[in-house]
């Protein structure tokens, strides 16, 4: 990737869309384009923090691996987010996996060692980095609250309702982003509960099931679920 494509990119995250241009040049210098195959790792829990992450293209999962060998999915990261910052700025190691979804995922790893220096040097990259980092504990905790009070149907309902939807026909058709065993975990919920969701509201005329894509018949009785927080 040229440097100016991979500085544009750069551009586009939230950490660094007020930056100068040449603190952003700066932090470019130090980060770089990987590009992994699906199910390819790119770091392992307890590694060394080498640098922070920015998905460009596909997806990437974190999980964590128990004592007895079961996998947890923490979240799923899709295009235009970053991942891993905190790794980086306290922990100093990875405090879980990561790995690629998609086949061709691309991510800007952004280097450790150019970062924490411009980090220490210029006080313009810590704002940004506080206040983009601001917005997303936010969302965290959002999302913290959402998995202890909504209903199982709800949070289905709210994420199929987030997602971005093309209208064919008088539907409206989206992309779910993983497979449904890890879009179960993304919502607390057994991949048995999602499947029979899944089901009823088939059977009921609300959504059409069409592999990857989802097809919303009635948007107006999933966003009643929506809105509910029991069942």
């Amino acid at each position: 990737m040229a440097h100016a494509e991979l500085t544009a990119s750069l551009a586009e995250l939230p950490h660094f869309r007020a930056l100068p241009p040449d603190l952003l040049q700066r932090v470019a210098s130090g980060s770089r384009l990987r590009k992994l195959a699906a199910d390819e790792v790119l770091f392992r829990q307890g590694e060394p923090a080498s640098g922070f992450f920015a998905v460009r293209s596909g997806a990437v999962q974190l999980y964590r691996s128990t004592p007895d060998g079961r996998e947890q999915v923490l979240q799923h990261v899709p295009a235009g987010k970053s991942f891993a910052e905190a790794a980086l700025l306290t922990l100093g190691r990875f405090p879980a996996n990561a790995r690629a979804l998609e086949d061709g995922t691309e991510v800007i790893e952004i280097g450790a060692t150019v970062f924490l220096a411009a980090f220490r040097d210029d006080p313009r990259l810590g704002a940004a980095m506080v206040s983009s980092l601001s917005m997303w504990l936010h969302s965290l905790v959002e999302r913290i609250e959402e998995l202890q009070i909504a209903s199982a149907p709800a949070r289905f309902a709210r994420y199929l309702l987030r997602l971005p939807a093309k209208d064919e026909a008088g539907a409206l058709v989206v992309h779910l982003p993983m497979a449904k065993k890890d879009l179960a975990a993304h919502l607390a919920i057994v991949p048995e509960t999602l499947s029979r969701l899944l089901r009823r509201w088939q059977d009921q005329g609300i959504v059409e099931s069409r592999g990857k894509e989802l097809a919303i018949l009635d948007a107006r009785v999933l966003i009643a679920i929506a809105d509910r927080e029991t069942e």
